[in-house]
């Protein structure tokens, strides 16, 4: 091994360890949510509130016999971030219910070629954007037993990345999930989030737990604790909660929280819907709180870097 081969190695080890640190304070790919459900604060993994169910506990679907499809947009000003979904799913049809989802998200997060150098080398090309398009699909499929008191579901994922400054990437995983009510309106269960390791950050091998209260037509609260096994040496806890009042049979109120990396990153959300017996129309925010200690984007405002926006459209039968 000559000796201008060793300080290479050492130099890409310490890039390579600052990479993984770095890439520990990204935010989970999966904490993207439909309106409906971030206007809960995610809390989605139980009650399965709209096509979030599809994604993250595929037994969330057959909960109530339902066919939905969905179509949604969300924007993230500090990333300059654009997220297209559409979903579907029938539970109605039988106790044997089928979804899919499909999303991209179009993106380019803060970046400083001269500064920015735990993964890129530095570069005076002040031009340089990290454009990235991200692809998601998944299927899902679930069976509700005795009278759907328990739920159980399966789901496959293809995840595709698109870089302007990396290699692109293509990756396949799998969630699974049970739902059981052991009174018609509290639900309790357990779920598992990309069970094939990725060997992202951006997809953690995740299990979670959590109940759900529904009271229809008026309330549905919801508790979900994720840990995340993969993003760190020891598990990272995260906690979302939320609450959907729905007035006079038309109007939805929500509001709810979430966490990330041991309480490092805090979002509050809420969201309003006009909720009828067919159509679901929603709005949601997120709003981050606390200090913002990542990269931000100065050609906007502070609170336009806390803030994500998403609407949508659900119709029901």
């Amino acid at each position: 091994m000559s000796s201008s081969f060793r300080p290479n190695l050492w130099v890409s080890m310490l890039c390579a360890a600052a990479c993984l640190l770095f890439s520990q304070q990204a935010q989970a790919e999966d904490d993207f949510f439909e309106p409906t459900g971030l206007g809960m604060g995610g809390a989605v993994r139980i009650l399965g509130v709209d096509s979030s169910a599809i994604r993250l506990n595929p037994a969330a679907m057959v909960g109530e016999p339902t066919y939905l499809s969905s179509l949604s947009y969300s924007y993230y000003p500090r990333e300059r971030g654009h997220i297209f979904s559409s979903g579907a799913y029938d539970s109605r049809t039988s106790n044997f219910a089928l979804g899919t989802n499909y999303s991209v998200r179009n993106f380019e997060p803060p970046f400083d070629p001269q500064a920015d150098t735990l993964w890129y080398p530095v570069s005076e090309d002040a031009s340089l954007r990290d454009k990235r398009t991200f692809h998601r699909w998944e299927l899902a499929a679930a069976y509700a037993f005795l009278g759907r008191r328990i739920n159980v579901g399966l789901s496959g994922r293809v995840l595709r990345r698109e870089y302007e400054l990396r290699e692109d990437t293509m990756k396949f995983t799998m969630d699974s999930g049970v739902v059981f009510y052991p009174l018609p309106f509290l639900g309790l269960g357990v779920s598992s989030q990309n069970m094939i390791p990725t060997g992202d950050t951006l997809y953690p091998t995740r299990l979670s737990t959590g109940l759900g209260l529904r009271l229809p037509p008026v309330l549905k609260v919801a508790i979900d604790v994720v840990f995340d096994l993969t993003s760190a040496s020891k598990p990272l806890t995260d906690i979302h909660a939320g609450a959907e009042l729905r007035i006079m049979g038309l109007v939805s109120i929500r509001g709810g929280y979430y966490s990330e990396g041991r309480f490092t990153q805090n979002y509050v959300t809420w969201g309003v819907g006009l909720d009828s017996e067919r159509v679901r129309i929603s709005f949601a925010m997120r709003i981050e709180a606390g200090n913002l200690d990542r990269n931000l984007r100065d050609d906007i405002t502070a609170d336009g870097n806390r803030i994500l926006n998403s609407v949508g459209i659900d119709m029901k039968f």
